[in-house]
């Protein structure tokens, strides 16, 4: 399980990013449930084992794409 914890402007955001065997794990329901009462906005996406690693990756090629080009 990978976790990204984000600002933007008043909004504090999570992004989860776990197979479904860690989404069933109670320790993952938990910190779930730990930033819901911190008032976050939480995002999970879950992938598969065998492909975990490349769309991971691209995520967060994605996002630092993303990120370049904001002024």
């Amino acid at each position: 399980m990978q976790y990204k914890i984000s600002k933007v402007q008043r909004y504090n955001y999570i992004q989860i990013y776990l197979t479904e065997e860690e989404l069933e794990k109670q320790e993952t329901k938990e910190l779930i449930e730990k930033y819901k009462k911190q008032k976050y906005k939480v995002g999970i996406f879950v992938t598969g084992k065998e492909n975990y690693p490349e769309v991971l990756n691209k995520i967060v090629t994605k996002q630092v794409e993303i990120s370049d080009n904001v002024c």
